[in-house]
């Protein structure tokens, strides 16, 4: 999460401020009894009020929330509590600063208009009159636009079930598992779940939300997900350390932290992020009147953060000495580095199922016939990873196993790396009443699922693809140059003049220069108009300035600058393609960006693009969505040949 300081909270109310108070000045020094003048200065009075409002709530919400970040380092219960306080009162804040500041700019916007109507007549006035009164108007939608927008935005507070891609299994159907928890859960003074899922994706994890499964079936309570890809290939020792280590978080307050609070966070966070990068559009509207409220909520998150981080590391190793306790810190270190171990090839089984490269009646068998074939496990190359968990963020597994007081010594590693083989999980076996036919239903019912989904998915890149096909080609404009060419001219000529009647000084020198100078630089920029800037075809991008075609699908990502009247477009590379082109400055149309990896094409003035009727303006907005549109159509022909 990129990290701001307070002060930018302030700007737009200060800058409404500063602006009534210059309005207040400007009717005081016409003030003369008249009507209109003392409405002038009812309206900038009032926006001084509201401004100073949105001033007092953005300071009032900034104490409040350092001050809740500060004392929620003193507990995990501490951080809950005051944590629901901020974001109860973040959408009352978030809101009263949008209207508060929409207010002042109409009112602000209106006394305008007044004092355009009595000094200015004519058609001009009525124009500037019309102009500003569309202006207000739009702000005003904009204000109901964005008090709709953050309502939305905390709906999606609410908590969710969670979808989990599992199956659920019963102490009457499986007694000798549930049994064996009830064991764990004995030794250490722990909960037994309410449900018990599994499946063949996520990793261990453990949570209090309800959840919706495969079979529609809706669970509630307490539920533990056992990953059959990873459990199958752990020991006894080692599966009962990490299953204590999840059951644990039932316990004291990671019940309510890391089971209620976490996904409520997450999802506050995700919705902010969400809003905020949806309004990053090109409409100045957007900025004043949503992105300060915006600022203020990701604001909020920031300051919480460091301390939902501490915490979420405090659980985890806390959870990790109890799992440790159950089994032994020996096998909870095993445990770590084997299933890091398994993470690549099992998540490249995973993969190649997913999309269609390899078909399976039984995942879990065929996957320990992969296993079996790779042999010796490598965890050393994994010490330095962070297991995947869908509730929390760990720390590494170095880190863990130090917290362990383990030596990571060749002893420990042998044991992680030990191969997989086939009659070696007779306790994974035993836990179920039958494995194999657990794991051949749970295949054929996510076979059925992924082929559906890779359908849909198939026919939105067959739609993808079928968009931006024909090449469109897109022109400087010749207007910008033409101005220099004028101007080189005129500078030339009173400059001519200025000598021709012996004016003779260093700036009569310097004018017919600068006339030059002008004009051959907008004779240059001319001539880059006569043929296109570049053309977007559909593989890839081409230009008289680029020595050779640009592939779309090694653009990972773009942007666009715009400075004054020059705009700059950035098409970052993927690392592994090395473009041959210069990374000169001077007069460079196209250059490559060593240190951002970027190819940037700088364009002076407007860029049109070719059409039947002739060459259209293009403006910011639907230049990016051109471009988007040729680089998604890219890969997804690209994503169908792999098919």
């Amino acid at each position: 999460m990129e990290r701001k300081g307070t002060l930018h909270l302030f700007t737009v109310p200060v800058c409404i401020l500063i602006y009534a108070f210059w309005q207040c000045w400007r009717v005081a020094d016409d003030i003369n009894g008249v009507g209109e003048e003392n409405l002038r200065l009812i309206l900038a009075m009032l926006a001084i009020a509201l401004a100073g409002a949105a001033l007092a709530v953005v300071g009032m919400a900034v104490g409040l929330c350092k001050t809740s970040a500060r004392a929620s380092r003193h507990s995990q219960s501490t951080l809950i509590r005051t944590f629901t306080r901020c974001r109860r009162l973040l959408p009352f804040v978030m809101a009263t600063e949008i209207i508060v500041c929409g207010l002042a700019i109409i009112c602000l916007a209106l006394s305008e208009v007044i004092w355009i109507l009595s000094h200015i007549g004519g058609a001009g006035g009525f124009k500037l009159v019309a102009i500003i009164l569309i202006a207000a108007g739009a702000i005003f939608w904009m204000l109901l636009k964005s008090l709709a927008s953050i309502k939305r935005c905390f709906t999606l507070f609410q908590l969710d079930d969670t979808d989990i891609c599992g199956v659920n299994v019963t102490a009457e159907n499986n007694p000798a598992l549930w049994q064996w928890i009830r064991d764990i859960t004995r030794r250490g003074e722990l909960i037994v779940p309410d449900n018990i899922v599994v499946g063949f994706f996520d990793g261990f994890f453990v949570t209090a939300n309800a959840v919706q499964i495969e079979d529609g079936k809706r669970l509630t309570g307490n539920t533990l997900y056992l990953p059959l890809t990873s459990m199958a290939f752990l020991d006894e020792a080692e599966t009962a350390a990490v299953i204590g280590h999840e059951l644990s978080h039932f316990t004291g307050e990671d019940t309510q932290y890391s089971l209620r609070f976490a996904p409520l966070y997450a999802g506050i966070q995700n919705s902010l992020e969400h809003l905020a990068n949806s309004s990053q559009g090109f409409s100045w509207l957007d900025r004043i009147v949503l992105r300060p409220s915006l600022d203020m909520g990701l604001w909020f998150l920031q300051n919480f953060h460091e301390t939902v981080s501490d915490w979420s590391r405090i659980r985890e190793y806390t959870a990790d000495g109890i799992g440790a306790k159950i089994s032994s810190p020996a096998a909870f270190a095993s445990a770590l580095l084997r299933i890091s171990a398994l993470d690549v090839p099992v998540s490249r089984f995973i993969e190649d199922l997913l999309h269609g490269r390899v078909t399976s009646a039984n995942w879990l068998a065929d996957l320990l016939s992969t296993l079996q074939d790779i042999g010796q496990l490598e965890p050393h190359n994994s010490l330095d990873n962070e297991i995947a968990h869908p509730m929390d963020s760990h720390p590494t597994t170095r880190e863990r196993i130090a917290a362990l007081a383990v030596p990571l010594d060749g002893e420990l590693l042998t044991r992680a790396a030990r191969p997989v083989v086939k009659d070696d999980n007779a306790f994974f076996r035993g836990l179920f009443t039958d494995a194999d036919a657990l794991s051949a239903s749970l295949s054929r019912t996510m076979s059925v699922k992924i082929a559906s989904q890779r359908e849909v998915y198939r026919q939105a890149l067959e739609a993808e693809a079928g968009l931006a096909t024909e090449s469109v080609a897109l022109w400087m404009s010749a207007k910008g140059p033409w101005y220099m060419i004028v101007a080189g001219f005129l500078l030339l000529s009173g400059g001519g003049a200025l000598l021709l009647f012996k004016m003779v000084s260093v700036w009569c020198w310097l004018i017919p220069l600068g006339g030059i100078a002008f004009g051959l630089l907008g004779i240059a920029t001319l001539r880059r108009t006569w043929q296109p800037l570049l053309v977007l075809t559909q593989d890839a991008i081409t230009s008289p300035w680029l020595p050779q075609p640009l592939p779309l699908n090694y653009i990972s990502s773009y942007n666009l600058t715009i400075i004054s009247s020059s705009m700059t477009i950035e098409f970052f590379i993927i690392d592994e393609y090395q473009p041959n082109i210069t990374t000169k400055r001077f007069m460079q149309v196209i250059r490559f960006n060593p240190k951002k990896h970027a190819v940037a094409i700088v364009v002076a003035g407007d860029l049109l693009r070719q059409q039947e009727e002739g060459k259209v303006k293009l403006d910011a907005q639907a230049l990016l969505e051109l471009i988007g549109q040729y680089i998604a159509s890219s890969y997804a022909r690209a994503e169908l040949e792999d098919f």
